[in-house]
């Protein structure tokens, strides 16, 4: 899995980094449990500028989610939306 970077501290607003700890927690009280934690894991990567929508926007555990909450599902779908329209960090 090769993952795209951003740079976070540039390109995320505190709006967004706001939006995502409210997914997080709503995550936490998600009917599907431990079955959510890739997605959580992949919000909390992006605050270290990881890109995984990629990968989230299309996963069959975000599908679930959005089956079981179509609100929440939504949300997290924005946020990963969001994060891939940010320049590629390119490291040297």
């Amino acid at each position: 899995m090769d993952i795209r970077r951003f740079n976070r501290h540039e390109n995320m607003s505190s709006e967004t980094r706001g939006l995502i700890l409210e997914a997080i927690g709503e995550l936490a009280i998600c009917p599907l449990g431990p079955s959510t934690f890739i997605v959580e894991n992949w919000l909390f990567g992006s605050f270290d500028g990881y890109d995984y929508s990629e990968y989230a926007i299309a996963s069959t555990e975000l599908a679930s989610i959005t089956e079981v909450d179509p609100a929440l599902g939504n949300k997290i779908k924005e946020i990963f939306t969001l994060v891939g329209s940010y320049p590629t960090l390119i490291l040297s």
